[in-house]
């Protein structure tokens, strides 16, 4: 039996064809979800940076760019706040549509 040198669910492969479509279900509180989704080349290539810069799976770094995106969802959208993205020599505000 050859060993495995890589990480299992750190590669990021072309998505099966769609089946079926149906509605995400809350799951809060319970068993985690498994989904079947497919993703543009952008994020793709999104997945795989937090992949290689965390040393994450593909698995968590879904979850970290959710999560994240949740997070300025509800600022922006829920609670109507202003996104601004400071640096050390810039303020700019960011437009969620």
């Amino acid at each position: 039996m050859a060993a495995r040198t890589t990480p299992p669910d750190t590669t990021i492969e072309p998505a099966a064809p769609p089946r079926e479509r149906s509605e995400v279900a809350h799951t809060k509180g319970t068993a985690p979800k498994r989904i079947n989704v497919a993703v543009n080349p952008e994020t793709v290539d999104a997945l795989q940076r937090v992949i290689d810069r965390e040393g994450v799976t593909l698995t968590e770094a879904v979850r970290r760019l959710i999560g994240y995106g949740e997070v300025l969802y509800r600022a922006t959208k829920e609670e109507g706040a202003e996104l601004l993205i400071k640096t050390d020599t810039q303020t700019r505000q960011v437009i969620i549509l």
